[in-house]
């Protein structure tokens, strides 16, 4: 028996020593988890993407060359093309302006024919682009860069929901080891407690106070307090070890410092207001439907007439040498319209009509999603309330119990009650305390998942 007092006494002590806070654990959970990294690098790969939108904004640079070797003198009376030599290289370079929808495009021809003698003949031109109604703006050109900075910031929502759920589940866990810690705090006393009543009533046995029975009785509840105490106690430590892993940290450091009885306070009186200012939900789902409402944009774009102006200039020059065919130009220039539409426009009025009833629905699944979470959030904030006034039932109901242990023990110390009323007085006090933790427990787990609904659970 004192063996085990020792063995409580130093667990109870050594959980007092260098306990984890609420804000350490979530703090060590994030550091240390392969599932915030994971997620992390899943917003990195979603950037990525975003980056690769504006591939459209490069240069195009491309380059042809060519050499060409004549020999008409059988079937062509025309001496000049016999052994005629044609060497040529043309080179473009195109950009898409984006921010306008224009494109432009650089083009340089250098062609070199010999024969009896060098022919150069070198071009130069500047072509541009620019559309007046379809694409105006260039709001197609920009969709899939508009699309993937929407798509990037529901990522990252989604990924903040994700750890939310998940650090929920694991703050639930370290309200469990702090409850399992003040479970065996009470077992340790009721072993204590059963511990010294059974050495007592043994003493009042030798000394022909109590009969045989009393003491049967006393050992049967000490045999009792052990057992519930061992049970406790491995409970506790299959939950560390399981932690211990989490946190990958030593067994001996996993030890939670938390007040189970300390109280949340509501302060959203107006809870569905702060849903939908705060709610991450809500929000991914207001991300939704700009996703909608920018591909309505281009969608609106597309079923406009193509009419794009076409400007151009142009200079050539030829001569036997290549630096005067450059020095030596005749420039040029053009302009024009480019129009066509589709008479009808059929496959651009459905996917108006296709997006836009898409966005309809959006909307409606933004205020179911708002029901359903604000009704979760008043149900729980009406159980905290609720869960505060049963834990104040059990503060009385533990000040009877321990004033009806008192009363027995005076009454058994006086003759005139039994062992075992002393007994049921003193599980019925401790059975008061654990109704109580768990009454606690279910109540810090409540105003977790309070939070987690609301949003406040992380910063």
């Amino acid at each position: 028996m004192k063996k085990n007092l020792t063995t409580a006494l130093i667990f109870v002590i050594c959980l007092d020593a260098q306990a984890m806070t609420q804000n350490e654990f979530i703090e060590r959970l994030k550091n240390t988890h392969p599932f915030f990294t994971q997620l992390d690098l899943s917003i990195q790969i979603k950037q990525i993407d975003q980056q690769a939108t504006t591939a459209n904004q490069d240069w195009v640079v491309g380059v042809k060359t060519n050499f060409k070797n004549e020999d008409i003198s059988d079937i062509s009376s025309i001496t000049t093309y016999n052994n005629l030599n044609t060497t040529s290289v043309d080179f473009s370079a195109t950009k898409k302006i984006v921010s306008s929808g224009a494109d432009i495009t650089l083009k340089h021809n250098w062609k070199n024919k010999k024969k009896a003698e060098n022919t150069n003949r070198n071009k130069f031109s500047i072509d541009y682009v620019h559309p007046l109604l379809k694409n105006a703006n260039g709001i197609n050109d920009q969709l899939n860069t508009d699309l993937s900075n929407i798509d990037v910031q529901i990522s990252r929502l989604e990924v903040a929901e994700q750890q939310k759920v998940f650090t929920l589940a694991q703050l639930k866990k370290f309200i469990n080891l702090a409850y399992a810690q003040e479970r065996l705090m009470i077992s340790n006393q009721r072993l204590d407690l059963a511990t010294q009543e059974l050495i007592l009533v043994k003493q009042k046995f030798t000394m022909s106070v109590v009969d045989k029975a009393d003491v049967l009785l006393q050992e049967d509840a000490y045999q009792s307090a052990k057992q519930q105490q061992l049970q406790t106690r491995q409970d506790l430590n299959f939950l560390r070890h399981e932690m211990a892993i989490i946190l990958d940290i030593d067994f001996s450091n996993v030890r939670a410092e938390f007040d189970l009885y300390q109280r949340y306070t509501t302060n959203d009186d107006n809870l569905k207001q702060y849903l939908l200012t705060n709610s991450r939900v809500l929000k991914i789902a207001d991300l939704n439907q700009d996703l909608l409402k920018r591909q309505l944009k281009s969608d609106k774009s597309n079923s406009k007439i193509q009419l794009d102006l076409k400007l151009g200039i142009s200079s050539e020059g030829e001569n036997s040498r290549y630096t005067d065919s450059i020095s030596n130009q005749s420039p040029s220039w053009n302009i024009g319209l480019d129009f066509s539409y589709p008479i009808g426009g059929t496959q651009a009025k459905s996917t108006i009509e296709k997006t836009q009833i898409k966005l309809a629905r959006a909307k409606e699944q933004k205020q179911e999603q708002l029901l359903n979470i604000h009704a979760k959030a008043n149900a729980l904030k009406q159980k905290i309330q609720y869960l505060v006034e049963i834990l104040e039932s059990n503060i009385m109901q533990i000040k009877i119990a321990k004033a009806r242990t008192k009363e027995e023990k005076r009454r058994y110390n006086n003759a005139n009650s039994q062992a075992s009323f002393v007994i049921s007085a003193q599980n019925n006090e401790q059975s008061a305390n654990l109704n109580h933790i768990q009454v606690a427990k279910n109540y810090q787990q409540s105003v977790l998942d309070f939070k987690a609904t609301i949003d406040q659970l992380l910063p």
